[in-house]
């Protein structure tokens, strides 16, 4: 009988909100894609015929699409960003859920408020286009659909600022050192390298930028002392302390003796080693709290697209030399 009761009193109030049985049913149980407006229209309904209905409370979710999870290690950047994804999340209320890139589908199972991608290559990106219509947020990245927010620090400034710091401590022969050599980030990072060693005069070194996802670490080592360099930007997110243990260890060199680095900031580990790390730090925690914010706006106020760029911070340690 109760139930009964229940189905004629959701008939009356898709009668009078003038929407399917399904659209009411969706509302009282708190649907997550349901638009604002329909929303209005059902609980307008339900008020207008005198009755409240009783949500069912959903967790609300967000999935973390994370790109190379065979390269993924304590402390790195992907590891340290989804940590300040969770936390802001959870002040939120919304649950975080982990999907790799190459289970992707998983996400189209689960009734997820948002999606927020870490750590995915362009091509690995395609595949979010085939998310249901719920707002994705790229950081670090640059989005393909116009629907899609994103939330980047200013690669271009990282390039920027770390050769200018070397620059202005006198070095003239600077290499750079990128996870790869192809897409926006670390494109964006290698012109501002190259800008700054431009504008040095006298101009006698052509620059120098040497992939990690092709060489070893004791091959770019090599390459950089080949060429003479004095100083190296180390700008790899996974391969950065392998790089200085084939400088130090491997060919026996001293920082900042023999070699400046100025790499990313890893805030549990830069400021402890000896020498301290001369570092550009990433706005992580920012990065995350606007990612999270994307969701919970968009959840609420169908708002999908959303664009923001976050300066770095260059912190000066011991790991640069001033040259005479």
């Amino acid at each position: 009988m109760l139930k009964a009761a229940a189905d004629q009193t959701i008939h009356r109030v898709a009668d009078e909100a003038g929407v399917s049985i399904v659209s009411v049913s969706r509302v009282f149980n708190d649907y997550p894609h349901v638009s604002t407006a329909m929303r209005h229209r059902v609980l307008q309904a339900a008020r207008t015929i005198g009755y409240r209905p009783r949500f069912v409370s959903k967790p609300k979710s967000i999935a973390v699409v994370i790109g190379h999870l065979d390269i993924l290690s304590a402390g790195d950047y992907k590891t340290r960003l989804v940590l300040h994804i969770v936390r802001v999340a959870a002040r939120h209320g919304y649950l975080v859920e982990f999907i790799p890139y190459n289970a992707i589908d998983l996400a189209t199972k689960r009734l997820v408020n948002g999606v927020i991608e870490v750590g995915l290559t362009q091509r690995e990106i395609v595949q979010l286009e085939h998310l249901p219509p719920v707002p994705v947020v790229l950081v670090n990245q640059q989005p393909r659909r116009t629907a899609w927010s994103s939330v980047t620090s200013d690669h271009y400034d990282e390039g920027r600022a770390a050769t200018a710091h070397l620059a202005q401590a006198g070095h003239r022969r600077i290499a750079l050192v990128l996870d790869e050599l192809e897409g926006w980030g670390v494109e964006q990072r290698a012109a501002g390298y190259r800008d700054v060693l431009a504008a040095q005069t006298p101009n006698d070194f052509s620059p120098l930028i040497l992939p990690a996802d092709t060489l070893s670490p004791l091959d770019i080592a090599r390459a950089i002392i080949a060429q003479q360099c004095t100083a190296c930007v180390n700008l790899t997110d996974n391969h950065g302390f392998a790089l200085l243990d084939s400088l130090t260890n491997g060919l026996g060199l001293k920082i900042p003796a023999d070699i400046s680095v100025v790499c990313l900031e890893n805030e549990s580990v830069s400021q402890f080693l000896t020498p301290r790390l001369t570092t550009i730090a990433q706005p992580l925690s920012e990065l995350a709290e606007i990612a999270v914010q994307c969701i919970v706006q968009g959840d609420q106020l169908d708002k999908h697209s959303f664009h923001r760029v976050l300066r770095c911070q260059l912190i000066a340690r011991d790991s640069v030399r001033l040259l005479p």
